[in-house]
């Protein structure tokens, strides 16, 4: 009988060791972080061949949200034309970290290839970015950076401080350097948000006719047409441009700024091109918007996963495209997840 236990033990010992062997062989020669420095989107290429079948997770903030939605379709269309499969995954609230960690975590099981990440939270994704990485599992962040002090693949995006830049230089100019600003922040905590902001409220201190103040939106619509309301009661008519660093605020601003009659008295710039930005633009509501070439991040978040699955060598950071939109350029630089269907 001690026989047969120990001859059992030792069936599965061998077996365990043949599994992890396998798991080994088979991630070897995966690319687990970039090497290449910095390149820009348009250098790096949208061609590459899976060198096997490959499934890739791609996991975003919200699937209810235009711009995430607009992701989810171009990393679907990158997939199709590349010949891998994607998976796509959201908390069922926007922006819920504590779901999209137990997303992560189930991952690790479910047996994907590769996981491209845009984080709910920057810092609080750190475990199961991690153990998805302690698991052989290579992780690329989508438009929003996550946790630096891990061994991430790559990093699809724009530099959110140079965003922040671009906004208020061209929000100074359309007011010639003069007159109070209200910079709508989204979800204090994700880098997006943080860095664009700083970038804003940095750029604007050097122009000496402008006071710039900050408020907390969390991306929404109501929450930027009430601050933007506490703004108007704190400063009348000498807020002259309110801009925003992403999400739906912007739209609310221009909702308060009618209602109050200040139409045309206060400047108001949206964030991506997205059917409230591209229409707001259009009207005239917004004097401007701003991509951060969603297409190019989540279609090169997928063609970067494949070339590091297949061993290839990949940049630390792609560098995606920021582009200021008005009515002159609106057409062109249209994101909208039908646009980006036929794209």
């Amino acid at each position: 009988m001690n026989k047969k236990i120990v001859l059992a033990i030792l069936v599965i010992l061998c077996s365990f060791t043949l599994f992890a062997n396998a798991q080994g062989e088979s991630n070897s020669n995966v690319t687990m972080k970039g090497t290449l420095g910095t390149v820009k989107a348009e250098d790096f290429g949208y061609a590459v061949t899976p060198a096997k079948k490959y499934t890739i997770a791609v996991v975003v903030k919200s699937a209810a949200i235009p711009v995430w939605e607009s992701h989810i379709i171009a990393a679907k269309k990158a997939g199709a034309e590349l010949g891998v499969t994607i998976l796509d995954y959201a908390p069922s609230k926007a922006d819920n970290v504590e779901e999209q960690k137990r997303i992560l975590e189930d991952l690790i099981t479910t047996g994907v290839d590769a996981v491209v990440l845009a984080p709910a939270n920057t810092e609080a994704v750190k475990g199961p970015v991690q153990d998805l990485i302690d698991a052989g599992i290579p992780v690329i962040y989508d438009n929003t950076m996550g946790p630096s002090d891990v061994d991430y693949l790559t990093y699809v995006g724009v530099d959110n401080e140079e965003v922040g830049a671009v906004i208020a230089n061209k929000m100074a100019g359309l007011l010639n350097g003069v007159g109070n600003v209200l910079v709508l922040e989204g979800v204090p905590g994700q880098a997006t948000s943080d860095l664009r902001t700083k970038g804003c409220v940095d750029t604007f201190a050097k122009y000496p006719g402008i006071t710039v103040e900050k408020g907390v939106t969390k991306w929404l619509f109501d929450e930027g047409r009430k601050v933007t309301e506490d703004y108007i009661t704190k400063w009348g008519t000498s807020l002259k441009g309110i801009v925003a660093v992403g999400g739906n605020q912007a739209e609310g601003a221009v909702e308060a700024v009618k209602a109050a009659k200040l139409e045309g008295k206060i400047l108001i710039s949206g964030f991506d091109v997205q059917e409230p930005q591209y229409t707001a633009v259009n009207n005239g509501d917004e004097v401007f918007t701003v991509s951060q070439g969603v297409y190019d991040q989540a279609y090169l978040s997928v063609v970067t996963a494949i070339k590091a699955l297949n061993g290839e060598e990949v940049p630390r950071l792609i560098a995606c495209p920021i582009t200021v939109v008005t009515k002159e350029n609106l057409l062109s630089m249209d994101e909208r997840p039908d646009a980006l269907k036929n794209k």
